[in-house]
């Protein structure tokens, strides 16, 4: 009996995109019209990336076949480049969102998983503390801005400046219904951003 090559398997499981093409838009759109800062990366461009090319070898897939985004977070920071990365159907795998730039591990802050990934919520977190693929592409990076933002000021001044989860071995945060994301809308041009930089919309995420 010829057995399946596992790594022909795994590549085909991460191009779930190619057949969930409706999916992939209801995840894209209307973010990308709002937010016209996110960006699909292509095979190339994830692979000229040392993170990201990190990120298929550990799943042992090849660049081309990651579903994979790019945006900017601006603030106090400067500009730092967020990738989100789909390695299965988000309602399976959690996405991995990875801030390329500035302070790594530790130096960056307390809330990573490893160098670059951005720990957004804690595995046991209620579901209103979370994000679902329904809240789209720029909900996520909304919140990973936010986190971006919250580092920095975590560096600066030594505390977080907003609700923190719980990591490791801790229990799980209560549920708090008031804490719901929802998706977002686009604020008017001379409206604080949401990201939190501090900046207007329109000189932030909105431009």
């Amino acid at each position: 009996m010829i057995r399946p090559d596992p790594r022909i398997i795994r590549r085909c499981r991460a191009r779930w995109w190619e057949v969930q093409e409706a999916r992939v838009a209801a995840l894209e759109h209307p973010s990308l019209e709002m937010d016209p800062t996110i960006s699909r990366l292509d095979g190339d461009e994830v692979d000229r990336n040392a993170d990201l090319r990190r990120v298929a070898e550990g799943l042992r897939v090849e660049p081309v076949d990651l579903l994979a985004y790019l945006a900017p977070a601006d603030g106090p920071f400067g500009r730092y480049r967020l990738a989100a990365i789909f390695p299965l159907p988000p309602d399976v795998v959690d996405p991995a969102v990875l801030c390329l730039d500035g302070p790594r591990g530790p130096g960056s802050s307390k809330h990573r998983n490893g160098p670059t990934e951005l720990c957004l919520y804690y595995d046991d977190d209620p579901l209103e503390r979370r994000w679902t693929e329904v809240l789209g592409l720029l909900r996520l990076f909304d919140l990973a801005r936010r986190h971006v933002t919250a580092e920095h000021v975590w560096r600066e001044m030594g505390q977080w400046p907003t609700e923190e989860a719980p990591h490791g071995r801790a229990e799980p945060a209560l549920p708090d219904p008031s804490l719901a994301l929802t998706p977002l809308r686009k604020p008017r041009r001379n409206a604080p951003c949401p990201c939190g930089s501090g900046l207007k919309a329109k000189r932030c995420c909105f431009r």
